[in-house]
């Protein structure tokens, strides 16, 4: 599709740098503008040849990332409890989006942390779960219409980790054993509840960024570097609800990993 579409898909939607790599690596793989070697069979009655193209090793191109897949998902595996398993989604508003695409490194590290404190701290909540809980959080970067929509995917189990309590054994030690909390059939955590304390969180990693002189700004966005614009641009999403859901999609562990 890249070979045959490209250059004219780029003339009519002119894309950045980075995408433009991207596609110019998935063109050339396995191709001879990347090189290769030969394979030859060592029997003296067959002298069969192949010649075996480099592949570009870019973490976007479906062929070259199979076998690591597959690898990653055997590890996975043995994490796997025979419990019930949520799919949780955070996002970013466009006003966010807009400042993630020029700060890719700075902004996605953010949100994976948003993400994963909030989940650690509503789930340890007695009010809600009790409990220490994990997760296993994957990045997407575009959305289902090729735009551009960084969001994290969380796939988790439903429950966690708790300490029974019980009292100090001699020499002050405590005498505390982990026990499986699990929450209600269904139900993992409020979404209401995660979506306010994600935006508060994520919006002050943000500020503190900012204010570190670790985001950079150009084009359109170049006045954000001003103190005052920037918390002008921000001000509409601390007011809005940012898009954050749970729902229960899995019959059980097995159908987590297809998902994956």
């Amino acid at each position: 599709m890249f070979r045959r579409h490209g250059n004219s898909y780029r003339s009519a939607h002119p894309i950045d740098r980075s995408a433009a790599r991207v596609m110019g690596a998935i063109t050339a793989c396995r191709t001879a503008a990347l090189g290769g070697h030969v394979e030859r069979c060592d029997a003296a009655a067959c002298g069969f040849t192949r010649i075996s193209y480099n592949s570009c090793r870019n973490r976007h191109c479906g062929k070259c990332q199979g076998a690591a897949a597959r690898e990653w998902l055997s590890q996975r595996e043995a994490d796997l409890l025979p419990v019930e398993y949520f799919h949780v989604v955070f996002t970013l508003p466009p006003a966010v989006a807009a400042i993630a695409k020029q700060n890719k490194a700075v902004v996605y590290g953010l949100l994976f942390e948003a993400a994963a404190e909030t989940l650690k701290t509503i789930a340890a909540d007695p009010r809600h779960l009790g409990a220490e809980t994990a997760a296993t959080m994957v990045l997407h970067t575009w959305g289902q219409t090729l735009t551009y929509h960084p969001h994290v995917h969380v796939i988790v189990p439903g429950g966690g980790l708790s300490e029974d309590g019980q009292a100090p054994v001699a020499g002050g030690q405590p005498k505390a054993q982990a026990k499986w909390i699990a929450c209600r059939p269904g139900f993992f955590l409020p979404v209401k509840v995660l979506q306010r304390l994600y935006r508060r969180l994520f919006l002050a990693k943000l500020v503190a960024a900012h204010a570190g002189s670790r985001l950079k700004f150009f084009d359109a966005l170049a006045g954000l570097a001003d103190a005052r614009i920037f918390a002008r641009h921000l001000a509409p999403a601390r007011r809005i609800d940012w898009i954050v859901y749970a729902k229960k999609p899995f019959a059980g562990p097995e159908q987590v990993l297809r998902y994956l």
